[in-house]
């Protein structure tokens, strides 16, 4: 906090160097260094020169720095450490079983009997019985009844029809008819020569012109007798007999279902307890001994590996910022005031009527300090 304060404080100064005496003042007044008032342009002859200055100025630099850090580095080493072991041993125990047993009993036990019993029961019978009953009977009745009959009359007439014949017809044919073989056969002594060692030559077939007689069909038309029926209706009177239904009461033997009732005898089921000596299956608690692994954990002592973590003290290096008084060059504005026109500074007239003269010029920041002793005679 104190060179940030110590940084501003140096600031502030640099900044009061390079302007005017009246930067940071109170109200300006019309003074030596403006056309303001009465004296005119630059009436108090003020010159400004600027000459080079050291300055100490706070600054921000990257600055590596030593620090030290802990670091756990881990240690293995052998050590003897009771440890739980998992051991099976074997452990007797007793546990109930139910087994079945047969033991003979005497039970009461349904049985089934057959017994004879009579029951009643009724059949339909079959019996004659004689009713009057009307009964149809067929009579025959001869009547005389018109009939009609009809009659069938022959009639020939002539009529045309078309009939197809066959007919021999006389056909002149040309046809080649081979010459007779000149062997030794029926004619065969004809050829004129007396051995038949050498062949005769072979004729030349002869063509003949018949007459053949040929079927030919030939349509011609030709009367017929018909003969055809005509129907001639007759009505004449002739007895006809018919039969007729008649219905007669006649005394007639007729079967009838009659309920009968009877007496039976029949076997029937009876259930009848009986006591009777049975072998049972019972289950009866057994009590048996049996082995069986049990688990057991037992305190071991072990040499193991063991990792402990011991503190290192260890140096490094880290890049810090810091602010670093640093010391400038700078630029200073300097006034060089002459000696006053207006004949000291009581002049108030030559200075705009203000008292002073260019003592005015000096409240500000820096009033009574800063142009002392120069230009207007030292003025308070």
């Amino acid at each position: 906090m104190k060179r940030r304060l110590m940084g501003l404080a140096a600031l502030a100064a640099v900044l009061a160097l390079t302007t005017s005496a009246q930067g940071f003042g109170g109200r300006r007044k019309a003074d030596c260094g403006t056309t303001t008032g009465g004296c005119g342009s630059n009436p108090c002859g003020t010159a400004v020169t600027y000459e080079d200055r050291k300055v100490t100025v706070n600054e921000w630099v990257t600055v590596k720095e030593d620090f030290k850090y802990w670091e756990s580095v881990p240690v293995t080493k052998k050590e003897k450490v009771k440890v739980k072991e998992q051991t099976w041993k074997d452990e007797t125990f007793k546990y109930t079983v139910n087994e079945l047993k047969a033991v003979k009993e005497k039970v009461k036990v349904k049985e089934a009997a057959w017994k004879d019993e009579t029951f009643k029961y009724t059949v339909n019978e079959l019996k004659e019985v004689k009713e009057k009953a009307k009964v149809a009977e067929c009579k025959a009745v001869t009547k005389e009844m018109e009939v009609t009959t009809y009659k069938c009359l022959p009639v020939v007439t002539k009529q045309k029809r078309t009939v197809c014949e066959w007919v021999c017809v006389p056909v002149t044919v040309t046809c080649t008819v081979p010459p007779a073989s000149s062997g030794h056969g029926l004619f065969g002594r004809l050829c004129g020569k007396k051995s038949c060692d050498a062949p005769c030559e072979t004729p030349c077939p002869q063509v003949v012109t018949k007459t053949v007689m040929q079927k030919q069909m030939v349509k011609k038309e030709i009367e017929v007798d018909v003969t055809t029926y005509t129907r001639i209706e007759e009505k004449s009177k002739k007895p006809v007999t018919t039969y007729e239904t008649v219905w007669v009461e006649k005394e007639v033997t007729v079967h009838k279902c009659v309920p009968v009732e009877k007496t039976g005898t029949r076997k029937v089921c009876v259930w009848n307890e009986v006591e009777k000596e049975v072998t049972v299956h019972k289950c009866v608690a057994v009590e048996k001994t049996g082995t069986r692994k049990v688990c057991e954990w037992k305190d071991v002592e072990k040499e193991m590996d063991v990792t402990t973590y011991n503190k290192v003290e260890k140096t490094g290096t880290r890049e810090v910022k810091k602010c670093v008084p640093v010391e400038k060059v700078v630029k200073v504005a300097v006034h060089t005031v002459a000696a006053p026109p207006c004949g000291g500074c009581d002049a108030a007239p030559a200075c705009g009527g203000m008292s002073g003269g260019c003592g005015s010029a000096r409240g500000g920041l820096f009033k009574g300090g800063l142009f002392k002793g120069k230009g207007c005679g030292g003025c308070d």
